[in-house]
């Protein structure tokens, strides 16, 4: 709620308490503001009243975030700082023009500075939808933010920081070498497809490697798709072959796609994704970057409420040592999700 002095009030806002005159309800919390309600208002010879704003009267948590007037600033901000991305990021693929670190580090230190907390960024991250003919550069700057939150959760060093933000915004520049449409396809890609998509880490590794960039950037754009068991590509490679910023840059790039919001799609919550990925921990990430990664995602979900898959909703209050199963206090029941394996989260409400 926000203090509105009475001279200011438009119609259509909401009070947002009861008004009491002679300890009697005069007008009721929730009611609609209109010509009649400034004449008592006037007659009650109140200055300010409260009155809901927008973030109030949203049902969801997401809803909330979407409509406040941080999120609306934060909109803005990361607007005018994807187009100067793009600018970057074409001007490399068409002129050959080098990356200017200082310009890409700026953009992080204005979306990600150290007094937003990761769930807040997150949540961002989460509702954004960028235009169609945006979706690669957002993705890129996505994962470059993501990659800055890794380095603070793994305490890095501000050199390997640096390192891990740049390989975040560069990892992916040989997918712009490949038709958009393949590397957005809502739909299962073929077999023909999915080799040319294959190209774009080989792509990108040797438009990099003639600037004379760090090693460990040109590892990452190479080994990004690289997988612990061997299973990934562009070369097969196994645990201590991938270089460790590839390793923390794989971590981000699956993460930011299945939470980010697409034209074809809503993102997936958080929980879903947590369990998605953790069947793969073992034997694809390297076990001490993605556990970390996700207790940290975790944390930072204490205190959401969510919708559960028996129909309770409730708190999360704690986490437990199952990833993704926290205690969920539901009115005066509490429901541990790590014991109670049958009943899973659906949604974050």
């Amino acid at each position: 709620m926000k203090t509105v002095v009475t001279a200011a009030l438009q119609d259509g806002m909401q009070i947002g308490e009861d008004i009491v005159i002679a300890d009697k309800v005069a007008i009721k919390k929730g009611t609609k503001v209109d010509s009649l309600i400034k004449q008592k208002l006037e007659a009650f010879k109140l200055l300010t009243v409260q009155v809901y704003e927008a973030e109030d009267l949203a049902n969801t948590y997401y809803e909330k975030i979407r409509v406040s007037e941080a999120f609306q600033k934060f909109q803005g901000d990361y607007n005018a700082n994807l187009a100067a991305y793009k600018v970057a990021v074409d001007s490399f693929i068409f002129k050959k023009v080098p990356f200017r670190f200082e310009d890409l580090k700026a953009i992080t230190d204005a979306l990600c500075p150290e007094t937003i907390s990761g769930k807040r960024l997150f949540s961002y991250i989460n509702i954004l939808l960028p235009k169609e003919g945006d979706m690669s550069y957002a993705h890129g700057m996505n994962v470059a933010l993501i990659c800055k939150k890794m380095a603070k959760w793994f305490k890095l060093s501000p050199e390997e920081s640096d390192i891990l933000i740049y390989s975040g915004f560069l990892y992916d520049i040989g997918k712009f070498m490949l038709p958009q449409d393949i590397i957005w396809k809502p739909d299962k890609l073929n077999k023909m497809e999915f080799d040319l998509v294959k190209t774009h880490a080989f792509y990108g590794y040797h438009m990099l490697s003639k600037f004379h960039l760090d090693e460990r950037i040109l590892n990452a754009t190479l080994m990004h798709h690289e997988r612990c068991d061997g299973s990934g590509y562009p070369q097969g490679l196994k645990r201590d072959e991938i270089d460790k910023f590839a390793k923390m840059v794989a971590i981000a790039d699956v993460y930011e796609a299945m939470t980010s919001a697409r034209s074809y799609r809503a993102p997936m919550n958080p929980y879903k994704v947590v369990e998605i990925i953790k069947g793969d921990m073992f034997q694809k990430y390297d076990y001490a970057y993605i556990s970390a990664f996700l207790s940290h995602i975790l944390d930072e979900l204490i205190g959401n409420f969510v919708t559960l898959s028996n129909g309770m909703e409730g708190e999360v209050v704690m986490n437990t040592g199952t990833l993704g199963r926290p205690v969920v206090k539901c009115g005066d029941a509490v429901v541990n999700l790590e014991q109670e394996r049958s009943i899973n989260i659906l949604a974050i409400v």
